[in-house]
Parts: C-alpha cells; sequence; structure tokens
C-alpha cells in the first residue's frame, strides 16, 4: 500500500483536530455575539415594558439609554394608534434625542396620551434609538382597561350635621388618591342661595389646592354658614374636586332646627326707673323671641349695686315661643342707706339656645315721707316764730 494510502488515517486526525479547534471556539465565541436589536453600543430598556391604563390617561414609561461611546441618540416611536400622541421628555424639556456618554444615562419618559373613548385591549409600540451608526429596537405593551389607574373618592366624618341658623357648620372631608400618580386637586363647595360656602385644604387658610401622592391621601374642610332667617328643614351642601385627570363629588346635609334669638328689654323701651332707699320698685321687663325656635330654660339674673336685692316673677321661664312676649316683674330695693343718685346695674336673661343683657339706670330718690317731716318742721319753725313775735312784738 502507498504512502498515500497509507497517510489517510493522518488526514482523518488533522479533521479531527481542525473540529475540536472549532468547537472551542464555538464555545467561547457563543456568549459574545451580538444581541439581536443592539447593534453598534447602542441600547434602550425600560424596567416596565408593559403597563395598563385607563381611557383618557398619559401612560408614562421610564427609559434607560446606555451607548459604548459619546454619540447623539435619537429617538422615535412607532406603532401608535390614530388619535394617540407620543413625547419623549427629559430635562423638563420635550426632546426628540438626547447626548449619551458610557456610565452615563439621563432620564428619559415616553408619554403616550390615550384619548377617551378608546376601547379596552392591548397595543404594541416600538421605541427605536439610533446613533452614530448603533441601533436598538425596544417593544412596549400598553394595555387600556377602564379605571386601570384607580379613582379618587372623597368621604366625611360626619356627613350630615345638625343646630340652629346661626351655627358655623364645618365637615371634615378626606380625598383618597388611589390612582398611580401623585395630582393637584381644585376644589369647589355649593349651598342653597343666601348661603355661604367655601372648601379649603385643612389648616391652610390660603390655599385653593390640593396635592395628594399616589395611594394617599389628603383632608379638607368645607364650612356652611346659613342666612340668619333660614327655616327649620334639611338643606344640601355638595362638594367637588378636580385633578390628575380625575373628578369626585361629595353629597352633604346641613339640618337646621330653628333660629333663636332672645331679646331682653321694656314694654315702653324705656331702661330707667326710680327708687326711694329701703324701698322696692316693681320694674316691668319683657323677654322677646324674634326667631323661628324657642328659647328654653329663660332665667333672668341682675349686677346691682352691693346691698341691693333684685327679684323676679317669675324667676325661671320654661320657654319664650318666637312671636309670644313674656312679661317678667323686677322687684328692685335699694339698701336703706343710698344716697340720693343714679346708679347702674345689669339685667341678663338667659336660655339654653340664647340670651341678652340691658343697662337699667335708677335714680334714688329721698323717701315722701322725710319731705312730710322735713315740711312739717319748716311750717313748726314758722309757727313758732309768728307765735313770738304776736306776743311779745308789743311790749
Amino acid at each position: 500500500m502507498s504512502d498515500r494510502a497509507s497517510g489517510t488515517p493522518g488526514h482523518v486526525h488533522l479533521a479531527s483536530r481542525v473540529a475540536l479547534v472549532l468547537g472551542v471556539l464555538a464555545t467561547v465565541a457563543g456568549p459574545l455575539a451580538p444581541v439581536a436589536g443592539a447593534a453598534g453600543g447602542v441600547t434602550v430598556t425600560t424596567p416596565f415594558p408593559a403597563i395598563v391604563a385607563e381611557p383618557g390617561a398619559t401612560a408614562s414609561f421610564d427609559l434607560d439609554v446606555s451607548v459604548d461611546s459619546s454619540r447623539k441618540v435619537d429617538l422615535t416611536a412607532e406603532g401608535l394608534p390614530s388619535g394617540w400622541t407620543a413625547r419623549f421628555r427629559g430635562g423638563g424639556l420635550t426632546i426628540d434625542g438626547a447626548y449619551v456618554t458610557p456610565g452615563d444615562t439621563p432620564e428619559i419618559t415616553l408619554d403616550i396620551e390615550i384619548p377617551d373613548g378608546t376601547p379596552a385591549g392591548s397595543t404594541d409600540i416600538r421605541v427605536i434609538a439610533s446613533g452614530g451608526g448603533g441601533r436598538d429596537t425596544l417593544a412596549l405593551t400598553l394595555r387600556v382597561a377602564d379605571a386601570a389607574a384607580g379613582d379618587v373618592t372623597l368621604t366625611s366624618d360626619f356627613p350630615e350635621l345638625r343646630g340652629a341658623a346661626d351655627t358655623s357648620f364645618t365637615f371634615n372631608v378626606t380625598l383618597h388618591n388611589d390612582t398611580a400618580a401623585e395630582a393637584t386637586y381644585t376644589m369647589a363647595a355649593t349651598g342653597p342661595p343666601g348661603w355661604t360656602v367655601e372648601a379649603k385644604p385643612s389648616g391652610q387658610a390660603q390655599a385653593t389646592t390640593l396635592t395628594v401622592g399616589p395611594g394617599s391621601t389628603g383632608t379638607l374642610t368645607v364650612t356652611a354658614d346659613a342666612p340668619p332667617d333660614a327655616a327649620a328643614e334639611t338643606y344640601p351642601i355638595s362638594l367637588s374636586v378636580s385633578g390628575g385627570g380625575k373628578d369626585a363629588s361629595l353629597d352633604m346635609a346641613v339640618t337646621i332646627t330653628g333660629s333663636y334669638t332672645l331679646s331682653l328689654s321694656t314694654p315702653d323701651q324705656v331702661l330707667s326707673t326710680t327708687a326711694n332707699a329701703g324701698t322696692t320698685k316693681d320694674f316691668q321687663l319683657l323677654l322677646t323671641n324674634t326667631g323661628s325656635a324657642p328659647v328654653t330654660g329663660v332665667t333672668v339674673s341682675s349686677s346691682a349695686p352691693t346691698g341691693w336685692t333684685v327679684e323676679f316673677d317669675p324667676a325661671d321661664v320654661a320657654a319664650v315661643a318666637p312671636g309670644t312676649p313674656v312679661t317678667v316683674t323686677a322687684r328692685i330695693t335699694p339698701t336703706g342707706d343710698a344716697i340720693a343718685g343714679d346708679y347702674e346695674m345689669t339685667l341678663t336673661a338667659t336660655g339654653a339656645e340664647a340670651n341678652d343683657d340691658v343697662q337699667v339706670r335708677v335714680r334714688v330718690e329721698t323717701p315722701q315721707l322725710w319731705w312730710i317731716v322735713g315740711v312739717a318742721l319748716i311750717l313748726a319753725v314758722f309757727a313758732g316764730l309768728y307765735w313770738v313775735f304776736r306776743t311779745y312784738g308789743r311790749r
């Protein structure tokens, strides 16, 4: 057999060695193979490539763009349905691209505005990053679903309050932001004609808006003041808020039990009288209710000069009904040694729902008996002098 023929086994061994070397190279080179769609050293990724949003909302994707050498990277979005709008944002601006350096990833956000009325379903969108000969494609999925972004609701600790017409009613309301984004809410409160109704963030008298973080709550204060002549019935109070593409409303109510007005005066509106020292003087008072509901448990008291006594008849009045005045007699007794002159005292009517007070001037005069005695003494003196002159004058 020839050497060429006998060399066949040598060729076989050479082929085996070549195959072995190629296998090793394939094993080593395998991990170094380029990733599909990330050619030329440009890569675009996002931590959440599939999100859910609702019609009329704006869906946002946070993008990470990286490069192996500094370059300008252009950004485009493809696959958007008709009527949808996509915007790339960075540094507070709307952008079409960014200058990227290795190891320094800029903060870029893709906002996609979904029109109102968009039917539920999923949409595939592509983000293309290209620059310096490199190109990468990022596949995104956006699923539209009703109420996918959460909702905004309002609750009150006491949605119905009750009291008199002169009461200032306060509702404490909690705003629940169950959406995934922070939002600033404007608020408006309304009531019946003639009412004064306001809504403010709690503890912020000058603020007109309330900012609430995602999944958080904020508090509002609604105040309602009825007109003085409000009739006894139930009145509706409404609160509405709007922000972050969401609206919410809350219905509340105020029940007016009536208005209470108690007035203390005299039948002739004269707040003065005269009295003698040590002598009781009756002084008529008039209790009047000009409100719409009875004032109950009324008592009349006095703040009189030291040593004086003031008693009232009746001492207690069970109720003063609207339009039905009640007469009370004040029995005023100055001290026996009171000096003639003017004295001031305060009379107060106090009821469970209202009260009033008046200042009364009392002029203390000398008792008539002393006038009589004085006149008698003067007459006696003149009579005595007359008798003296008449008897001894001619001698």
